[in-house]
């Protein structure tokens, strides 16, 4: 008997790219991720700090590193806390119930971390756990032992919500968040440091080649761990950075691409270029950033203060505690 024809059986093979908005909609059930980091935020990933903060009362202080810090029978450190003072657990929770209020005051849609873990003290930074680029997600791979695991968490997550997940950074790579951006829907930027490594940029070259999109690599400074600590974008063509801390090329690149750059202000606490724009030229940004606010709106940029002091004290802010699964494109 002969096998029936495509013609015959009334079908053709498909002809639309994996990432064409009409075919993720019709497999995928949404237009999933990120062609931009400004476009407004239509779905937002958060983990409300909560069953974890059980270890962080287990820490001593440490002098020689101005850290709190948790070690394990072998004298590895589980987990940290910048500073001397002990973390307050109901001011860490209500920040950032106040910070989930603000991004749904603001149009996204908030989802929650699943299958967290008693042991991973950092997941509050959902950040990290993914690379979201157009269409869905590429797993990160974390270089700290204290974070290790959270990968199965971010897989758990991401599948029970259904994004695509694109690829994982495996082998000898390491890969996190905060160091990612994508500029515009055809080049990304990742930051090279203690976090991640070669092996890992060498992966997501190639996994970002198979939607054509460029990779630039911008060497973070030995005291700082993300490039998010240093260059975000808050609008069209505008990004916040700490100039000081990025090399002259990649600012005289950022400006040849028709970037407009604002500049932190050294007197404001550090790492305020860790914000967060939920649509273009509407950022959420750190209560104490004064000066900084100040030169935003100068440069027609709204700011929409959110208390981050005990967030802050685990390592990261606003940017650091928030993925965004989904934006519009722009």
């Amino acid at each position: 008997m002969p096998i029936p024809t495509q013609e015959y059986l009334g079908t053709s093979l498909l002809k639309e790219s994996f990432y064409e908005p009409n075919t993720l909609k019709t497999v995928w059930g949404e237009q999933w991720g990120c062609s931009n980091y400004i476009g407004q935020i239509k779905k937002v990933l958060l983990h409300r700090p909560g069953i974890e903060l059980a270890l962080l009362r287990q820490m001593t202080y440490e002098e020689e590193v101005d850290a709190q810090v948790l070690r394990d029978k072998d004298g590895k450190i589980i987990s940290y806390l910048q500073g001397e003072k002990h973390i307050n657990e109901e001011l860490l929770q209500y920040q950032h119930d106040q910070l989930r209020k603000t991004l749904e005051l603001y149009g996204a849609e908030v989802v929650d971390v699943d299958f967290a873990s008693p042991l991973h003290t950092k997941m509050v930074y959902t950040r990290d756990i993914g690379l979201v680029v157009p269409s869905g997600v590429i797993l990160t791979r974390f270089a700290l032992a204290m974070r290790q695991g959270e990968e199965k968490t971010a897989y758990q997550t991401f599948a029970k919500l259904g994004i695509p997940i694109l690829a994982s950074i495996q082998g000898d790579g390491f890969i996190e968040g905060g160091s990612f951006a994508m500029l515009d829907s055809k080049t990304a930027i990742i930051g090279r440091s203690v976090r991640v490594n070669q092996a890992g940029i060498d992966q997501l070259r190639q996994i970002l080649a198979w939607q054509n999109i460029d990779l630039i690599v911008v060497d973070v400074p030995n005291d700082r761990i993300h490039l998010d600590e240093m260059f975000v974008m808050v609008d069209y063509k505008t990004a916040l950075i700490e100039p000081g801390r990025l090399p002259y090329w990649f600012l005289t690149e950022l400006r040849s691409r028709g970037l407009k750059l604002i500049y932190t202000d050294p007197s404001d606490p550090e790492r305020v270029a860790n914000c967060l724009a939920v649509s273009p030229g509407k950022v959420l940004i750190a209560a104490d950033a004064h000066r900084t606010m100040e030169s935003l709106v100068d440069h027609g940029i709204e700011v929409i203060p959110i208390e981050v002091t005990e967030i802050r004290k685990l390592g990261g802010g606003i940017h650091c505690s928030t993925l965004p699964l989904m934006r519009e494109d722009i």
